[in-house]
């Protein structure tokens, strides 16, 4: 009778002790990349008694990172333990995009890192094993503490050099991760009262009532306050603008990708079939926001907020697929296709993004002051030809033109809108990318054709991280084969 309890209990484990032994050691088999990262960070830490080299932590760090990476590529796959977690080739794919958004940061932040690189750094490992965590959890209370623990972190960073413009971002940001944590808490609570559940692989033939219902909008608010998408978007531009520009990339780019696959996992599970206000409500907002950042952008002179604006319309882009993903009528080929194709957009947009927009912020460190304009970057070119070349490739590809990987990313996205029928909603994202481009282009404009104005320090992490993204980016424009097998294994 007791065995039968706790079978049917939802968080049942075995009562044979054999059984449980097997059960452990499968989790610790699937979380070996968790366990490493979680170990170093403490090995990282405790060297930290006896040096402070920035030179050897960074070095301990990236290699940390590396094993990890491996890790997961390794790993077995297409396993479900105990109805938790779950881990399929599609998961793998964003556990290494996010694992990439991290090692971009690695070097670069040596240049502007003032104290306790071992705590830094052992917080990018804590910080990404929160973020693994998240890819492979399917169980609502699991994904909100993993996401906590990921914010916690990234607070910290926002706030770490305790400069007045570094705290000033990060008391901002911390005021809106409370408020967003809040909704998130609401609408998770609001979700199990609904379902009955907190497993988000146990999600089926539900009603939409509307208890339901306030609960999806309480988790799109929350969501949306980490996602920075419209009008949910004002803290993002003082943090990122405040902020180190490492921890600037990361906010943008890992931090943001994180949140983005953990509520496309609530919403394509949690809330499954196909709803027209829903469908409509994400379109909306996705028009809002691209639309919002891109006319923002155009008139600012502040490179670092202007990239930040830029950022928001980039989030914009990528919730598209949340609209995807509810979209209820007829489209051009069969669903299930039409989905996995918004599925796959929504994973390879988000590796190019992680390069070109993450690489953009860490150009910002070339210059020896923290307020940047955009006619600082005037003659870049005659300073260092191929930084200035690969900041401007980056920017490109931001705008989505041709021979970059920006561009290829966008055009699989608008595809997908296409071949399901949704044509206005990719001319209105078409017609937004040629807006970014005029803003894009006059930084380069000040690249190439104006005299030196500031002094650049052009330290050689910072030099080959943005270099090596650049070219990284360029060869993702090439890279049909990989949407392909992405595409093939678009599955949550």
């Amino acid at each position: 009778m007791v065995h039968k309890k706790l079978r049917s209990c939802y968080f049942y484990m075995p009562v044979n002790i054999h059984e449980y032994w097997r059960a452990i050691m499968n989790y610790i088999e699937y979380l070996y990349p968790v366990i490493f990262l979680g170990v170093m960070g403490f090995v990282l830490l405790a060297i930290g008694i006896r040096s402070q080299s920035k030179k050897l932590f960074a070095a301990m760090a990236m290699a940390s990172l590396a094993v990890s990476f491996i890790l997961v590529i390794i790993m077995p796959f297409n396993g479900l333990i105990y109805n938790q977690l779950k881990f399929s080739r599609f998961d793998e794919i964003f556990s290494l995009i996010l694992i990439i958004s991290v090692i971009i940061i690695v070097v670069p932040t040596m240049h502007d890192l003032k104290e306790k690189p071992d705590v830094f750094y052992a917080l990018l490992l804590f910080m990404t094993a929160s973020m693994l965590i998240i890819a492979y959890s399917y169980n609502l209370i699991v994904l909100f503490v993993s996401f906590e623990g990921l914010t916690i972190i990234t607070y910290i960073l926002a706030a770490y050099n305790k400069t007045r413009r570094n705290l000033e971002g990060a008391v901002k940001y911390l005021f809106i991760g409370v408020i967003g944590t809040s909704f998130n808490i609401f609408g998770i609570s609001l979700f199990y009262l609904s379902t009955r559940t907190f497993n988000l692989l146990n999600v089926v033939n539900i009603s939409y009532s509307r208890a339901l219902i306030l609960a999806l909008v309480f988790m799109i608010i929350g969501f949306g306050f980490k996602l920075a998408i419209f009008p949910m978007q004002q803290w993002a531009i003082d943090t990122y603008d405040g902020s180190m520009n490492s921890v600037s990339s990361f906010l943008s780019t890992g931090s943001k990708i994180a949140a983005y696959f953990l509520f496309l996992k609530v919403l394509y599970l949690g809330f499954p079939g196909y709803n027209i206000y829903i469908f409509y409500f994400f379109a909306i907002l996705s028009i809002l926001t691209m639309t919002y950042g891109n006319v923002s952008a155009l008139s600012e002179t502040n490179l670092k907020r202007m990239l930040a604006y830029s950022s928001v319309a980039q989030a914009g882009y990528l919730i598209l697929v949340y609209a995807i993903i509810s979209y209820p009528y007829h489209t051009l080929v069969s669903r299930s296709v039409f989905i996995d194709f918004g599925l796959a957009s929504a994973a390879f947009y988000s590796l190019a993004y992680i390069f070109m927009k993450g690489a953009s912020f860490i150009s910002m460190s070339i210059f020896k002051k923290d307020k940047i304009m955009i006619d600082d970057m005037a003659g870049l070119n005659k300073k260092s030809p191929l930084l200035a070349f690969s900041f401007a490739i980056l920017l490109l590809s931001l705008a989505g033109v041709p021979i970059t990987g920006g561009f290829l990313a966008k055009y699989f996205l608008f595809f997908t809108l296409i071949i399901g029928n949704i044509w206005w909603l990719a001319v209105i994202a078409i017609i937004n990318s040629v807006i970014s481009v005029f803003y894009y282009l006059r930084v380069i404009t000040y690249e190439y054709r104006r005299p030196v104005k500031e002094e650049f320090n052009l330290t050689m992490g910072v030099k080959y991280t943005v270099i090596i993204s650049a070219f990284i980016t360029i060869a993702l424009f090439f890279s049909f084969s990989l949407f392909s097998y992405i595409l093939g294994v678009a599955r949550i």
